[in-house]
């Protein structure tokens, strides 16, 4: 039998493929590109199952598995980063956080330890097959090809509307089980122009604009109903995350010392939020000569440096002339285009581009995160507020860090706005509030940026670090945290 007519025997209804999820199951909803219809087919299951628990990765909708009542059916869990959809339920403590990095999340599964946690069911989006009957895994990548391996069962929506993306991203029609044939619909200029004429609000009606038209087409009919649920806060933030509006005088401040210590040559990782995400189209590479690009994810600009001829791969020693991540996430619709079966770009596994053993490969490994606090000793939070409150996750920021310490030539550059909540709140803090967590610990804290300078911490003292980092925070704070440093440092 050929792979046409094991694709046929596999096709079915989004109702008919989640009945391979049993009770007692752990099911996989991984990062972006996530499931459209699978989720809510699982989700109505919830009279018929029993303890399955889901696993989840910032997803882009709160399908409800997180739900009031719905712990007899479903255990909601989040691994690598929370999100704006679930963070109301985080606070609730109505889901369990699984903490863990890319490189290490499968050992307990390589090592077939005793205590491994096995994937049941893990649900994802591919391509429609190829020729040779290889269906892709698409421009959003992640660690996918690892579960495809793993998983008891796979099931697959296909979507004629993704990307072809090159690496390690294949997957065989016989790898998986069940196949949902469904491809968004997309909506076209005139029902964006008609749905934007309804909100009266002007400044509103120019957020949901930027944010509609930053996307890939697919993801827009589910991102209306996601955006319309925000309050005009949540909105901005949701701007500020993929850099989409227009960036605020102190990040590009920080961009131009970013700008300063990036040099010709050298490899970067970069990603979305703020205010790495802003980096690529504020220019602040641009007139910069052959450097790599080895990166978990994106930001918007990325594929035009590649275009433009500033990101050449040509001094990388691992992968050279090529761009490599492990998902074109973050990227918009403009660099899609341009990486969509562009061999100049390749996705592998998560768990092997985001090592700190496969970042340290390259030489001048430079690492651009954005950090929420750090304290006076080089502490550094990218995870919680307000002490113990969960507001984003870890992601790929611990190991593309280390990964860049441990780079011959390599810097980490930790991205911080001076000030929170309006100006009213320093970022750079004394000590880390009681709860906070420790994203990055004070022994691998390297350069932190701020729109008043740059802190280098490598190799020196608490003091000296401290003095560091006064220097660059917000001169409405400077004489406290002295105060604070005498205190905590000094006799």
């Amino acid at each position: 039998m050929d792979w046409q007519d094991e694709y046929k025997k596999r096709v079915c209804s989004a109702q008919e493929a989640v009945r391979l999820v049993k009770s007692g199951d752990r099911v996989m909803i991984p990062l972006i590109k996530q499931p459209w219809l699978l989720p809510g087919a699982l989700l109505a299951r919830k009279d018929e199952l029993r303890n399955v628990e889901v696993l989840m990765s910032s997803p882009l909708m709160d399908w409800g598995f997180a739900g009031v009542g719905m712990e007899p059916s479903f255990t909601a869990l989040v691994e690598l980063f929370v999100g704006v959809q679930l963070r109301a339920a985080s606070d609730e403590k109505r889901i369990d956080y699984l903490p863990g990095l890319f490189s290490t999340q499968f050992k307990p599964l390589h090592e077939s330890r005793p205590d491994k946690r096995d994937i049941d069911v893990f649900m994802t989006v591919v391509t429609p097959p190829n020729k040779q009957g290889f269906c892709n895994l698409t421009g959003h990548m992640w660690n996918k090809r690892t579960y495809v391996k793993y998983a008891r069962k796979v099931i697959a929506e296909v979507d004629k509307g993704q990307i072809v993306a090159h690496g390690d991203t294949w997957v065989h029609v016989t790898e998986i089980d069940a196949f949902v044939e469904h491809t968004p619909d997309r909506l076209s200029p005139r029902e964006i122009e008609e749905y934007l004429g309804k909100i009266e609000a002007p400044e509103r009606r120019r957020r949901m604009e930027l944010l509609l038209t930053g996307f890939e087409d697919g993801s827009m009919r589910m991102l209306v109903a996601v955006f319309e649920a925000m309050d005009d806060k949540q909105l901005d933030e949701a701007l500020g995350i993929f850099g989409l509006n227009e960036p605020p005088d102190h990040i590009k401040r920080i961009g131009e010392y970013v700008s300063d210590l990036v040099k010709d040559g050298d490899c970067i990782q970069i990603g979305v939020g703020t205010p790495a995400g802003y980096l690529p189209m504020m220019g602040v590479f641009n007139g910069k000569k052959d450097l790599g690009l080895h990166t978990e994810m994106c930001a918007r600009g990325i594929g035009r440096l590649v275009r433009d001829g500033v990101i050449t791969g040509a001094r990388k020693q691992l992968f050279p002339h090529k761009a490599v991540a492990s998902t074109w996430s973050g990227c918009d619709p403009v660099d899609l285009n341009y990486i969509n079966e562009n061999p100049k770009f390749a996705l592998y596994d998560a768990q092997f581009v985001v090592n700190p053993l496969t970042i340290a490969q390259n030489n001048n490994q430079v690492s651009m995160n954005n950090a929420l606090s750090v304290d006076l000793t080089g502490q550094i939070n990218s995870e919680t507020v307000f002490g113990p409150r969960v507001y984003n996750g870890h992601g790929g920021q611990p190991e593309s860090h280390m990964g860049a310490i441990y780079s011959k030539g390599g810097r980490a550059i930790t991205l911080l706005p001076s000030t929170a909540l309006g100006g009213s709140m320093s970022r750079i803090v004394p000590q880390l509030e009681e709860g906070s967590l420790v994203t990055i610990p004070r022994y691998y804290a390297d350069h932190v940026v701020t729109e008043y300078g740059v802190a280098r911490l490598l190799g020196k003292t608490c003091r000296q670090r401290a003095e560091e980092l006064i220097n660059v925070a917000h001169p409405d704070f400077r004489a406290e945290l002295r105060k604070e440093a005498k205190r905590l440092l000094y006799p």
